[in-house]
């Protein structure tokens, strides 16, 4: 299941009772340009107790064309790389594994 921004805006929405679903959107697509911006930069960016944004570069190395086998040389490149905190990456895993526990019992 795939949650666009528009259905993260109204299920946050209806947490803060008082806030529009336009009014968040406006917000989330704010902070989605500025993280990409600042990445762009070269800059890492934390959110402690959700995770961190870097770029990273990646090497220069040889390839294949998946479609005709011929090597291709795929040059270096800046590369966006999220990580989960240890604190959201642990409710991460908790949720996964209680969601397995219901569907076994099944």
């Amino acid at each position: 299941m795939n949650v666009t921004k528009l259905e993260l805006c109204t299920r946050v929405a209806k947490k803060l009772d008082k806030t529009s679903v336009t009014e968040l959107k406006i917000l989330l697509e704010t902070f989605i340009d500025e993280i990409t911006e600042v990445m762009a930069e070269g800059y890492r960016i934390e959110i402690r107790g959700f995770g961190c944004f870097k770029p990273i570069i990646r090497k220069k190395r040889v390839g294949r064309n998946p479609r005709t086998g011929d090597v291709v040389e795929i040059p270096e490149y800046t590369a966006p790389y999220f990580r989960f905190s240890k604190d959201a990456q642990k409710i991460f895993d908790d949720k996964r594994t209680q969601k397995k526990a219901g569907q076994e019992k099944l």
